[in-house]
């Protein structure tokens, strides 16, 4: 059925809910009644289908992350990740924004097509108080308008919560024990929770830090890649070409460093060394050497255990300019249990 795109009069950020209600994050909402639950690390679905008529809709519920501290920016910058990534559809949509109790809402609509079926997309994003949160909605059938509705002005938003989260611990409580691993050095939240659409994720299976220090970087590091291709012809049959390589990194304390790669193409081995200095300058590191006189890559993610492992993700960016919070969350996710990135790679110290 083709209907009417239309804005969800949003939100009554500070009313009374009625019926029983959930809370994801900062986010407080009431469910529809009957609709599959979906819960995941950072974000939470309800779904209903009718197989008679191939009617349907997805309710999403997203974790807060820091805001961009503007919240139209905030919107635009969640639009392109969730709809205009995932459905192609308008990255300009006509938008809705309403303020109220220090939280803003902007919300947008866009009707898509996934093969062959006419949807509407609803997406509502939260900012207030240094947290952005947002609401996502997809149906294809104009029965689901009623509870749609319904559910976007059940929200409520955590102020206290919101606020707690932009607080050092210190100032959390005034008998805060001092800084430690448990309150200082990690992320308490998923820098990068999943995304409609695009392949669910594992649970992160150690902690991230907030930071990295040169100390961090010392040890040995692995990093290393495969590909395997196999070719059929009427008159060769079969032929298989496998390519690989490995690089070791010995980081020493002092800021220098040693490698060590081997690889191999067909029937090509190569074997080579290297050493030279690594600057590390808030988010970017910068590796220098005879034959590499500048590598240089962003920093984007330090996860340890408690045996001393450890995986560090970086993306080269050479003379570019670092990509900004809303790039990484584009571009970085954790579907094997450690953050990787596109055209990133992933660094492992072996404990």
């Amino acid at each position: 059925m083709i209907f009417a795109l239309f804005v969800i009069s949003f939100v009554c950020l500070i009313g009374s809910i009625f019926s029983q209600t959930e809370k994801l994050d900062i986010v407080e909402f009431a469910p529809p009644k009957g609709w599959a639950k979906t819960p995941k690390e950072g974000v939470m679905t309800f779904t209903d289908q009718n197989k008679a008529t191939a009617a349907f809709c997805i309710l999403s519920v997203y974790a807060s992350l820091p805001t961009s501290g503007d919240a139209q920016k905030d919107f635009d910058n969640v639009w392109n990740v969730v709809v205009v990534k995932s459905f192609k559809a308008d990255a300009n949509p006509k938008t809705e924004t309403r303020t109220q109790d220090g939280w803003t809402s902007v919300s947008g609509a866009a009707q898509i097509e996934t093969d062959g079926v006419r949807s509407a997309v609803v997406m509502t994003v939260i900012t207030g108080y240094g947290r952005t949160a947002s609401v996502f909605a997809i149906f294809n059938n104009e029965a689901y308008v009623a509870p749609v509705d319904t559910f976007m002005t059940s929200i409520k938003m955590d102020k206290i919560k919101a606020q707690a989260f932009a607080k050092p611990p210190a100032e959390s409580s005034p008998a805060a024990a001092p800084a430690n691993s448990q309150n200082a050095e990690y992320l308490d939240f998923d820098p990068f929770p999943d995304k409609p659409y695009i392949q669910a994720q594992k649970p992160l299976f150690g902690r991230v830090r907030k930071s990295i220090t040169a100390a961090d970087l010392a040890g040995t590091w692995e990093i290393g890649g495969a590909s395997v291709m196999t070719y059929v012809s009427s008159s060769t049959q079969q032929y298989t070409s496998a390519s690989f390589f490995g690089k070791k990194y010995f980081i020493k304390a002092d800021s220098t460093y040693e490698s060590r790669t081997q690889a191999r193409a067909s029937n090509t081995t190569i074997r080579e060394t290297d050493s030279g200095s690594f600057i590390l300058a808030g988010a970017t590191v910068t590796m220098k050497s005879v034959k590499n006189p500048a590598m240089r890559y962003q920093f984007i993610a330090y996860m340890v255990q408690p045996n001393g492992a450890a995986v560090l993700t970086l993306v080269y960016i050479g003379d570019g300019a670092p990509m900004d919070t809303n790039a990484q969350i584009a571009n970085c996710s954790h579907p094997n249990g450690y953050v990787t990135c596109l055209n990133g790679e992933e660094w492992v110290r072996i404990p």
